[in-house]
């Protein structure tokens, strides 16, 4: 088995070094002008685990960057006006156009005032097609009436993925999760009030899913999807962030506005970009419990003292470390097994809109605290006042953990909070995905 292996590895090395050469040394330079008047240039592809752009090898001022080993990266030459910086990603599809996966750009080099290189790591591709055809699309804009064309390099052997029928229940301890619906090619909801996207490009779809959940055997809804990656046996894979679907396929111009006695009607969630939906998928989910924690999980701050601060103690505080001595905790808990450690709450001014203020605060956990796969739930939190703070979580970082209260009042003093540190669940499913066209229960 180990020589079968090896030997696949080295035809699927060679295979992708054929795919670099075929478009590096081509005859003919293809280009795509955007409409703001940027000339893309395909530079060619690089295959491996150290990439450098083909013909600038030796610039001196380039980014070169490292993947996993066997992979490929697209590079293109941007002419633009000196000053600008265009933002834009790639949009990967087969000649039919039967599918399609976004690429951001990984790293950019400078050349020269005017020129830059940008480089995308092609994740997945039509494998068993002959072309790769490469779409631009600006940020928030649309995509290129003009395209990239790439040639595969010829299909290797594929893995048989043997898909279970929805609904499929997989668990993670005491979780247990029920798939009940993954339909590909479906429009992806657009805001109220916006034009509406044409829904014939798979550019403008999404994968729409549905689950049901128990927890030590009883019906639950207290846990919902975030991340989650799409694999095919091809080797192709996507990352993706999962929200609600509205019912009728229109979201709310204003989320955060929306009134807790009227919230829009959702039809299970759904995510962005999927794969082609021809093979079968492992879909790997993580999943994030938002109410129901035990005592163990949570832990109570009170009389927190708010320090006014600007935004460089903000960004100081965030590179504490502990030869530091300009910050000192002002409390210390622990929940789940974490000792954390709070570092002065500071009030600050918004970075974009001066005229209101916001409260940072970094948790710090032990040295030897892994927080992949954790996360720290705001129960509650008020102000010396009584008055209820509103926040937004981020991911953790370094070790780190963050909480940013926005809009708060100018005369707060100290703060109260209700935490809980709590663990994801994981969970995976091996489907094939219905298609939009296909699917009874496509909406």
């Amino acid at each position: 088995m180990g020589v079968f292996s090896e030997a696949m590895r080295i035809l699927s090395l060679l295979a992708g070094l054929f795919f670099a050469i075929s478009i590096a040394f081509g005859d003919d330079r293809q280009i795509i002008t955007m409409e703001d008047g940027t000339k893309l240039t395909l530079l060619g592809t690089t295959y491996g685990n150290h990439h450098m752009a083909p013909g600038y090898e030796n610039l001196r001022t380039a980014n070169w960057i490292y993947t996993a080993p066997d992979t490929t990266v697209v590079w293109i030459e941007e002419e633009h006006e000196p000053g600008k910086s265009p933002d834009y990603e790639l949009l990967v599809s087969d000649p039919a156009n039967t599918g399609c996966i976004n690429i951001e750009r990984r790293q950019g080099s400078f050349v020269k005032p005017g020129v830059s290189l940008q480089s995308f790591v092609l994740s997945a591709f039509p494998r068993w097609d002959k072309e790769t055809i490469l779409r631009v699309r600006p940020y928030r804009g649309s995509a290129s009436k003009e395209h990239f064309v790439l040639t595969n390099p010829v299909p290797g052997t594929v893995a048989n993925w043997i898909p279970k029928p929805l609904p499929d229940t997989e668990s993670d301890g005491d979780l247990e999760v029920t798939l009940t619906k993954l339909v590909a090619g479906v429009p992806v909801p657009y805001r109220e009030g916006s034009s509406h996207a044409p829904t014939n490009d798979p550019a403008n779809q999404c994968v729409h899913l549905d689950f049901d959940f128990r927890q030590n055997g009883q019906s639950t809804t207290n846990w919902d999807p975030w991340p989650v990656q799409t694999t095919d046996a091809s080797g192709n894979w996507s990352r993706g962030l999962i929200y609600a679907y509205p019912k009728n396929g229109v979201a709310p111009s204003y989320p955060d506005r929306v009134h807790p006695s009227f919230p829009p009607e959702n039809d299970g969630c759904y995510f962005q970009p999927g794969l082609w939906p021809d093979e079968p998928w492992k879909v790997r989910l993580e999943f994030i419990q938002r109410s129901g924690f035990s005592d163990d999980e949570m832990v109570t701050f009170t009389n927190l003292p708010v320090r006014s601060g600007s935004q460089q103690d903000a960004d100081d505080e965030w590179t504490w470390d502990a030869g530091k001595t300009n910050f000192n905790f002002v409390a210390t808990a622990t929940a789940n097994g974490a000792h954390l450690q709070l570092l002065p709450p500071l009030l600050v001014v918004n970075r974009w809109q001066s005229s209101e203020k916001d409260i940072s605060i970094i948790i710090e956990a032990d040295p030897g605290f892994k927080p992949q796969g954790m996360n720290l739930t705001v129960m509650a939190a008020t102000d010396d006042q009584g008055r209820e703070l509103w926040s937004f979580e981020k991911p953790p970082w370094a070790g780190h953990f963050s909480i940013e209260f926005a809009r708060v009042h100018d005369d707060v003093k100290s703060l109260n909070l209700k935490l809980a540190l709590h663990k994801s669940r994981f969970v995976e499913f091996t489907v094939k995905p219905e298609k939009a066209g296909d699917a009874t229960t496509a909406p």
